[in-house]
């Protein structure tokens, strides 16, 4: 029998309502009060201290003048139960979390793009104003679904392409369009048709290696390619090369507000035939009702609604 084994089962022969009755006692000083507050009669409550004695081979609760004294027994057990008491009662009661008050720490990942979206509005809410949350993003990667259930990330910022595995949950976060970006020196026109897009030269973004980006994914099954001139793995980085090239950039709506930002690129629609899709937010089931992962999950889903 192990060490956990051993305690459960000294713990099994002890009822642990006696500690709360000697407790209430010990801070009412009285049993009729004791048994007032734990709405039980009189004989029950002496009698559970009775018990009590037993169990602890002391007397606990001695009378005097102004009532129930402890004995330094009882005050020893009374002190460790200031600690262990409110440790039991969050073990059995519907858990909390609150970030102006509780140090956390949250590990989240996904592509730069997303990232783009949902970062912004942490900060603005969340950085700031007494908060005392960290939120930690790592980089995206293939491993990002194993990670998520060994426990070390908390939250995927992934989309919806059913490739998750199927026990995880999920829940939509907003939904991306394809436009495209060019340098604003660029001969492109306004909008690109599929024959122009196709005839053009690419910046490619691929989060993934080794994995096909959803604009070429569905092209392929267009059986059409695009000529990809560069191939980076980040958005940001696509976004400074642009300038001064006659390179075209495939990007999500989610980062319009970046390109218009920028005095030396413009916009172009991007061909009909690329279909816009859904970011969701992927975790493990096992923290479902955890209070904790709960606020996390709405602290992302306010920063999306906040753009």
């Amino acid at each position: 029998m192990n060490i956990m084994s051993m305690r459960l089962e000294k713990l099994r022969q002890i009822d642990l309502n006696l500690l709360v009755t000697f407790a209430v006692i010990a801070e009412e000083r009285s049993v009729t009060a004791a048994a007032s507050r734990l709405l039980l009669s009189q004989p029950a409550v002496s009698r559970a201290l009775q018990r009590a004695r037993v169990v602890f081979q002391d007397d606990l609760l001695v009378r005097s003048p102004a009532g129930f004294e402890p004995t330094p027994h009882g005050r020893r057990i009374l002190r460790e139960l200031e600690g262990l008491l409110p440790k039991m009662e969050r073990l059995v009661m519907p858990s909390s979390f609150d970030p102006t008050s509780e140090r956390s720490s949250f590990r989240l990942s996904g592509p730069d793009n997303v990232c783009s979206v949902v970062v912004p509005g942490l900060c603005r809410r969340y950085a700031a104003g007494g908060y005392l949350v960290n939120f930690d993003f790592v980089p995206w990667q293939t491993g990002a679904a194993d990670m998520i259930e060994h426990g070390q990330l908390d939250l995927a910022l992934h989309i919806d392409d059913g490739l998750l595995p199927a026990h995880f949950r999920s829940e939509r976060l907003y939904r991306e369009e394809w436009i495209c970006a060019v340098a604003r020196t660029s001969k492109h026109g306004e909008r690109l048709s599929l024959k122009q897009y196709l005839a053009a030269d690419h910046l490619t973004v691929a989060t993934l290696a080794n994995v096909q980006s959803i604009p070429d994914k569905q092209l392929a099954a267009l059986g059409k390619k695009r000529r990809s001139a560069l191939r980076v793995p980040y958005f940001g980085v696509a976004l400074v090369s642009l300038p001064n090239t006659e390179l075209v950039l495939t990007l999500t709506s989610g980062m319009r507000s970046v390109v218009e930002g920028n005095p030396q690129l413009r916009l172009v629609k991007a061909p009909a035939e690329l279909v816009g899709f859904h970011f969701l937010m992927a975790w493990h089931p096992r923290l479902d009702s955890d209070a904790r992962h709960a606020w996390l999950r709405e602290a992302v889903k306010s920063a999306v609604n906040a753009i």
